[in-house]
């Protein structure tokens, strides 16, 4: 004979850590993290790079939401096209990504400026392809494994 035990709805179902956050949940969570993060009054505090990570999560989240949570996704490609036109010639948006990564890693920046940049990260990864699309694929799978929403 026998048994086969199951579990009560309890538990880490289908390998969501932190439970069905949806993706406008979590978009709210990470937007959360990140004020408090950046603000750094109490046991949350960012660094430059620290919140330069959660920004790229943020902004992943955001694109994943939709609705009114891809407004920073929107204006950066908005940016992004305005830099593309430019005097310069053509920018293509790997330059835009590899200078984004540039400032964060290279130049002193406030833990707010840095998570606005890896916000705007996310949605430039995205769109760039190469290298930068595999990071932003292949952090949206892994987000879309912890939590289900990406």
């Amino acid at each position: 004979m026998t048994s086969t035990i199951t579990l009560a709805a309890g538990g880490i179902q289908g390998g969501q850590i932190l439970g069905s956050l949806g993706a406008s949940g979590a978009a709210l969570a990470a937007t959360v993290i990140l004020v408090l993060g950046v603000k750094g009054k109490k046991k949350l505090k960012f660094d430059q790079m620290q919140a330069a990570i959660v920004g790229l999560v943020a902004g992943t989240l955001y694109a994943t939401a939709a609705s009114i949570w891809s407004t920073p996704g929107n204006v950066t490609k908005g940016l992004t096209a305005a830099i593309q036109g430019g005097v310069g010639g053509r920018v293509g948006l790997g330059a835009v990504a590899v200078c984004i990564v540039a400032i964060i890693y290279g130049a002193n920046l406030k833990p707010r400026t840095s998570a606005f940049l890896g916000i705007a990260a996310a949605s430039t990864f995205a769109a760039a392809g190469g290298l930068w699309g595999v990071i932003s694929t292949t952090l949206a799978a892994f987000l879309n494994q912890a939590l289900g929403v990406a």
